[in-house]
């Protein structure tokens, strides 16, 4: 196994969870980073906050018995045998690794704010210190805040905003899951404020930085010319919010990412409460409290009144790469428990409650006087059937097919086989069919009846290329006499066969 492949399983075995290490700030306090970065997050809320803010933060002390469980445990699994070829870097990267960690739980605080006249019951804040690690060595960036918050309408698709190298920002939804990195919510926090569950966030978070996040903007980009999801248009059309997201220090800016397209903001949509998460990063130093919440509420703003997955159709796709996007057909509205079609007509809208009483009553949509089998009954139809052989098909046997075999040959005529004519012998020599009362073959002259001697053959094969070895200019020039068999005509050699030859006389006579 490659160093590099043994590197990265021990980074998976030591993976550090800062779920574990938050405090609430009345339980322990917050240091003075976290006081004074909660204190600037808020002071741009002032006259929106309606009632007490709930603070967080990462505290090391309280948790240091926790910490060094986890480094027991990071040094127990670097002295593994496995681990013995790299053992020397692990050693200086576990070091900074440590180091990186204990600053990581300082440097995070979490702060919900519950807020009124703004499109959000609460909206959270919270500072994002991220550890790169780069050739075997950890690093802790400190810059880095993200404002988020559920609002109350659920858009068709997840939608990304970022920026690309000599391109403009551009919105993009995601054609598929979003890769949370092998992270899923708990069936009981299914219904629950996506927005408050912390380790959820963390991993949206880290997925702005996937490959496979940021391939979606590039693949929108170039296969679909930016153009053909209705929300992506709508918000793209928006002025105001698109020089406000411009503002936003992506990790392009930052420097953080060696890549040419970062992505800086997302929202994601959830059936189960009909809300969608909305979440904005900045990676600036200077004005970072400002953009960030500027550009969350604007793009909160354009999303309520983006077209919803009713009117423009949740699962509509986007155009194919290079095709040109026409015109939007009309689409159905909602009221009540109804939906109203294009052409004014009223259709009822089914719950799935009213859809599941409905299928019970149905007794599963089987009509009554339709036959059904159970496993039972199939297994003994086959039992029956054997060989698997569906009842009324015709079966041939290995005969039957040889006889058909026998009647197709010939291209489907019924020709019998060639068999040689017994009344009319062959010549024993040259092959040529004789005719009753020939004594001898009237093409080589050998007696009917007379095996050929071996010697003539051969002299007669060595005469062939002999005669074609000879030069043109004595072609005229003749053979010498060649030696035949006792009472062989060696005049007849030459004589050319004729269908009505006279019969030859017997010599015997």
């Amino acid at each position: 196994m490659s160093e590099e492949k043994l590197f990265e399983i021990f980074l998976n075995h030591v993976k550090f969870d800062m779920t574990e290490y938050l405090l609430p700030a009345e339980d322990e306090g917050l240091n003075d980073y976290q006081k004074e970065t909660i204190e600037k997050a808020t002071e741009i809320l002032q006259e929106n906050i309606i009632g007490d803010v709930q603070k967080f933060g990462g505290n090391f002390k309280k948790n240091e018995k926790k910490f060094k469980e986890f480094e027991k445990k990071a040094e127990e699994e670097m002295m593994q045998d496995k681990y013995k070829s790299i053992k020397k870097d692990l050693k200086g990267f576990l070091k900074t690794y440590l180091k990186s960690v204990r600053k990581l739980i300082e440097r995070t605080c979490l702060a919900y704010i519950p807020v009124k006249e703004l499109p959000w019951v609460d909206v959270v804040f919270r500072t994002t210190p991220r550890l790169e690690i780069k050739d075997r060595e950890a690093e802790l960036i400190e810059d880095g805040v993200a404002y988020y918050g559920d609002i109350k309408c659920k858009i068709g698709r997840t939608t990304i905003y970022g920026k690309m190298k000599d391109a403009d920002p551009l919105f993009a939804p995601i054609m598929g899951p979003l890769d949370l990195s092998g992270y899923s919510l708990d069936e009981s926090e299914q219904k629950a404020s996506k927005s408050k569950i912390f380790p959820y966030v963390s991993a949206v978070i880290n997925s702005l930085d996937s490959t496979v996040t940021r391939s979606q903007l590039a693949k929108y980009h170039e296969g679909y010319q930016r153009h053909g999801d209705p929300v992506c248009d709508f918000l793209m059309k928006d002025k105001e919010l698109m020089d406000v997201m411009a503002k936003l220090t992506s990790g392009l800016e930052s420097k953080r990412l060696d890549t040419d397209i970062a992505v800086c903001s997302i929202a994601i949509p959830h059936k189960e409460d009909e809300t969608t998460m909305v979440l904005v990063c900045d990676e600036s130093k200077e004005e970072a409290y400002e953009t960030c919440f500027e550009s969350l509420l604007r793009f909160s703003a354009a999303l309520c009144e983006a077209p919803s997955s009713q009117k423009a159709g949740e699962g509509q796709a986007a155009p194919a790469p290079g095709a040109t996007p026409g015109p939007q057909a009309p689409q159905a509205t909602q009221s009540g428990g109804s939906v109203r079609s294009p052409g004014g007509q009223e259709l009822k809208v089914w719950t799935p409650e009213e859809l599941a009483e409905e299928a019970q009553k149905r007794g599963g949509g089987i009509p009554s006087n339709m036959e059904s089998w159970s496993e039972e009954d199939l297994e003994n139809f086959a039992k029956e059937r054997g060989s698997g052989i569906p009842e009324g098909m015709e079966v041939w046997t290995e005969e039957d097919l040889e006889e058909l075999k026998k009647e197709r040959q010939g291209g489907g005529l019924n020709i019998p086989e060639w068999k040689v004519d017994e009344e009319l012998p062959e010549c024993k020599k040259c092959g040529y069919t004789l005719r009753k009362g020939w004594s001898e073959c009237p093409v080589c002259g050998t007696p009917v009846g007379e095996e050929p001697s071996p010697q003539g053959t051969k002299e007669k094969s060595a005469q062939k290329p002999a005669e074609e070895q000879t030069p043109p200019e004595k072609a005229e020039t003749p053979a010498p006499p060649q030696e035949a068999p006792p009472g062989e005509d060696t005049q007849k050699e030459d004589a050319e066969p004729t269908p009505n030859a006279p019969e030859k006389p017997d010599n015997s006579q």
